[in-house]
C-alpha cells in the first residue's frame, strides 16, 4: 500500500515538522526529464524533435513509455534505462496554451503529450488503474514542480508532475492491474477490495469488482 501519506507519517492533529514536509516533498519528486538544456513547448508531436524528451522514473530507474495494458491507460515502464532505450522513448512533449515559445516554467499549467494521435494525457476516472486517459487535443492540467515557481525548468533535475484535476502528483505505484503509476492516495486492487468489503462483505465485494472488470 502507498506509504507517502500514511497515517504513520504524521498525525492530522499535529503541526507537521519542517523536516517531515521536506521529506514528503522530496519523495514526490520522482521524475527526471531527459532533454537538452531548458525545456521548450510544442503544440503537437510532429516536427521539432529537439523538443521531445524522455521521462525517467527515479523509483524504478526506468522510463515511462506508451505500452499496451489490459486494464487502464496504455502506459508502462521500459525494461532498462540504457542510452539506446532512452533515445527510443524520447517521445514525450509539453504544450503551452499561449503562443509564448519561451522556456517552460515551474508551476505553469501545461499539457502533457506522448507520441501521435491521441497524444495528450489527461485526468479521467477509471474503475481499474490510474485515473488517466488520452485526448486528441491538449488538456492543460499539468504542472512541473520542484523548483522556484516562474523560473525555467532545466532538464536533468528531480521534479514532480502535478495534475490539477487530481490535485496530486503522479508517482510510481505497484499495481495489481494496469500500469504501475498512481497518486499518493492510490490503493492496490486488494486494498480497494478490503475497503469495499466493509460495507458489502468480502465475497460480494469481489464479485462486484470482477463484474466491473468485465468478468
Amino acid at each position: 500500500m502507498n506509504q507517502i501519506f500514511s497515517a504513520a507519517a504524521f498525525s492530522s492533529a499535529a503541526v507537521i515538522p519542517a523536516a517531515a514536509v521536506e521529506s514528503l516533498a522530496n519523495d514526490l519528486k520522482q521524475w527526471m526529464i531527459g532533454a537538452a538544456g531548458t525545456l521548450q513547448p510544442k503544440r503537437k508531436f510532429d516536427g521539432r524533435p529537439e523538443r521531445n524528451f524522455n521521462l525517467r522514473g527515479l523509483k524504478l530507474d526506468r522510463y515511462l513509455q506508451h505500452e499496451k495494458q489490459r486494464f487502464g491507460i496504455n502506459l508502462g515502464w521500459t525494461d532498462d534505462a540504457s542510452a539506446k532505450t532512452a533515445a527510443k522513448v524520447t517521445r514525450w512533449f509539453f504544450a503551452r496554451e499561449s503562443s509564448d515559445d519561451g522556456a517552460l516554467r515551474y508551476a505553469e499549467t501545461i499539457a502533457l503529450g506522448n507520441g501521435g494521435d491521441p497524444s495528450f494525457v489527461r485526468h479521467e476516472n477509471r474503475t481499474v488503474g490510474v485515473n488517466l486517459g488520452w485526448s486528441k487535443t491538449p488538456v492543460y492540467e499539468w504542472k512541473i514542480l520542484g523548483g522556484t515557481a516562474g523560473t525555467p525548468v532545466q532538464a536533468g533535475q528531480n521534479v514532480a508532475l502535478f495534475n490539477e484535476k487530481a490535485n496530486e502528483c503522479l508517482i510510481y505505484f505497484d499495481r495489481t492491474a494496469g500500469g504501475d503509476i498512481g497518486w499518493p492516495t492510490s490503493q492496490r486492487w486488494e486494498d480497494q477490495l478490503k475497503s469495499l468489503a466493509v460495507k458489502t462483505g468480502k465475497e460480494a465485494a469481489k464479485k462486484a469488482v470482477l463484474a466491473a472488470l468485465g468478468l
